[in-house]
């Protein structure tokens, strides 16, 4: 381990901490840790800087000004009322609702933020019209989204296992393989326990903001022009034909930054939003420099090595035990760990060649704590570091780190248990 390394480690300790302050933005405390990497030699300006050019990033600014196009038309008020006259206002069976339908979007978008993005304007609407508190409903929403993504094989994740055949391959373990269906049938535990989960429990965790804000959206909503029909049509048109864009990006292969960006220019150009208002939405509060920070310590703990020095210490910590259950739960923890702070598919990527090779000198079957590996690093909900969705979900719901932490103990304990338990049941070790 070289100097860099602790550097990197060093600030990345500092920037947690801000986190959980109130004085300094959020926003401040990422872009500075951003600065002090380049600065230290951790991480080359050009990766830093790509951060403003993501794909994630973009997708970001302009889904932002696609939904608050549609928050200035009726169409999300409506459904809303029709949503509230069918619930008979039970916030439980609506909470049900959303987030089966966000869990849904996860699997046929792909995208943990492509799923949030479209649903947060429609969750905050009815909150604010039905006068329910938005960040009791925000979090159970963002983790839905992120928790359940990509569990059904529709898309992307048809692949999956394909991929992680590959690795058993390049890795020794020629003589297991996995099915179509493996990489699903490990997770849907999981996916109904976090559903259950984010429906019933954790709006009790979830901090409540003070009336007098919903109060405050309600005055900003009054004073707004209304938009002329022909406006009305282009800000829930456009949000539909994005939603559309997005569920087929895969299928049409247009990249998923194109159709949102396509969208925010229609809502522009059409005078649905003003200039003015549009960069507002685009920044929404700094989320999106917020998330250009986070991906630089991210980049930066890949650069230094600290993803493999973790994956290396997991390694030693398994020994020659024979405890299939022991060894399934340090190969889910580990990465669980390590997606809160890097990117999930780097993790993925760290973590499943070392539990092939440890199974492998031990002499057992990968399968199961490869799979588990699968599930760890997908489980990113408690730092902005770990997703683009945190970031949206922190910055729209107001909630501190200390809070999202807080809030994802509960889903974090009950994740482990069920991940652990089941994979390692239907696929043994020994």
């Amino acid at each position: 381990m070289n100097t860099q390394f602790w550097i990197c480690i060093a600030i990345f300790v500092l920037m947690i901490l801000g986190y959980m302050q109130s004085k300094v933005s959020k926003t401040v405390v990422a872009l500075t840790a951003m600065v002090a990497l380049v600065l230290t030699g951790c991480l080359e300006a050009k990766t830093a800087l790509a951060g403003f050019s993501n794909s994630n990033t973009i997708v970001m600014a302009t889904m932002f000004i696609v939904s608050e196009g549609l928050s200035r038309t009726q169409a999300v008020h409506k459904v809303s009322t029709l949503v509230n006259k069918i619930s008979k206002g039970s916030f439980t069976m609506i909470l049900m609702g959303y987030v089966l339908i966000t869990m849904l979007l996860a699997q046929i978008s792909g995208s943990s933020s492509a799923a949030f993005a479209i649903m947060f304007p429609i969750v905050f609407a009815m909150c604010d019209n039905m006068g329910f508190s938005r960040s009791k409903m925000l979090f159970s929403i963002g983790i839905v989204s992120i928790a359940t993504c990509a569990t059904l094989p529709i898309g992307g994740s048809a692949a999956t296992f394909a991929q992680y055949n590959g690795f058993l391959e390049s890795n020794g373990a020629t003589a297991y393989q996995l099915g179509f269906w493996d990489p699903m049938i490990a997770r849907l535990p999981s996916l109904v326990a976090v559903c259950l989960y984010a429906a019933f429990v954790a709006p009790k965790f979830s901090p409540d903001l003070k009336p007098v804000m919903v109060q405050e959206t309600k005055e900003k909503e009054k004073k707004r022009e209304v938009l002329s029909p022909v406006k009305e049509v282009v800000g829930y048109g456009t949000f539909l034909f994005v939603i559309v864009g997005l569920l087929a990006a895969d299928a049409i292969h247009v990249p998923s930054w194109i159709i949102t960006l396509i969208g925010a220019l229609v809502i522009c150009a059409t005078g649905v939003l003003s200039s003015k208002e549009a960069y507002a939405a685009a920044s929404l509060g700094g989320i999106v420099m917020m998330y250009v920070g986070v991906l630089a310590m991210g980049n930066a703990l890949t650069a230094t090595g600290a993803g493999e020095a973790v994956g290396s210490a997991v390694a030693k910590m398994i020994g020659n035990t024979t405890n299939g259950y022991l060894i399934g739960l340090v190969f889910f923890l580990a990465p669980f760990i390590l997606t809160q702070f890097m990117n999930n598919r780097a993790v993925s990527n760290i973590f499943a060649p070392i539990a092939i090779l440890t199974c492998n000198a031990i002499g057992c079957n990968p399968i199961g704590p490869m799979l588990l590996t699968l599930s760890g690093s997908l489980a990113s909900f408690m730092t902005p570091m770990a997703t683009a969705t945190v970031n949206m979900v922190m910055g729209l719901g107001g909630y501190s780190q200390k809070e999202m932490i807080k809030m994802s103990i509960l889903p974090s304990i009950i994740l482990t248990i069920v991940n652990v338990v089941w994979i390692m049941t239907i696929y043994p070790a020994f």
